[in-house]
């Protein structure tokens, strides 16, 4: 019989406790019927699994696509956020992210703007204090979506550049978790780029933190910054 191997992510592995789930089918499955067996199977994570969205080959499925055996399946849990080419870069980052590299990266004798945010960790929500932070991203997926969207602000924006690198692994307060850039020939496309990029990178690609507190807790949060 077919079997389905699915990967998890962030609070679906702790829900769960494993990083990859198995189902089989005797008939062909869309996405939305592959989601509805893994609820049968797995009934103590199946509140989780309808609040996400399934992958197929890096790119969300929608509910009426089939998908087959041989698929690199995933399931996304809600987020928030390399490769490069000559127009943009795209950087999943286990090491410290560089203000001043990024810098470097966007100059350009053509771009009399530049534009770029630098997204850090906070010590203190309210009356609450984070102790460190941990990111984890579905690294080849994340970067095929940086790329699409680095796509699409390039093509609404002629003649700019973007950048958009991410840090994961354990992160401590005012470390820099997320950069963010547009370089262009006018000041006003950058500053709409930089923006766009950022607001796209937190709502579509697939990378989550896990925020640690003084007390001793912890939760999986939107990844905002």
């Amino acid at each position: 019989m077919p079997l389905y191997t699915i990967q998890l992510f962030a609070g679906l592995v702790d829900k769960s406790g494993r990083r990859q789930l198995t189902v089989t089918s005797e008939v062909p499955v869309t996405a939305e019927g592959l989601k509805s067996l893994v609820s049968a199977e797995y009934p103590e994570i199946a509140v989780h699994i309808e609040t996400s969205l399934l992958a197929v080959n890096q790119a969300y499925a929608s509910d009426n696509q089939m998908v087959f055996p041989s698929d690199e399946i995933a399931l996304i849990p809600p987020v928030g956020g390399g490769a490069s080419t000559a127009r943009h870069s795209c950087r999943i980052s286990d090491t410290a992210l560089d203000i001043e590299e990024a810098f470097r990266a966007m100059e350009d004798v053509y771009c009399g703007g530049t534009v770029l945010f630098c997204g850090t960790v906070r010590e203190f929500t309210g009356d609450k204090k984070t102790t460190h932070l941990s990111y984890e991203a579905y690294e080849s997926m994340a970067l095929e979506q940086m790329t699409r969207i680095a796509r699409d602000v390039e093509s609404e924006h002629p003649g700019i550049h973007t950048l958009q690198w991410h840090r994961v692994g354990e992160l401590l307060p005012t470390d820099i978790a997320v950069i963010c850039a547009a370089a262009s020939p006018h000041r006003d496309s950058a500053f709409v780029a930089a923006r766009t990029l950022i607001e796209r990178l937190k709502k579509e690609v697939p990378i989550w933190k896990k925020e640690y507190f003084e007390d001793g807790k912890s939760i999986w949060q939107a990844n905002e910054t």
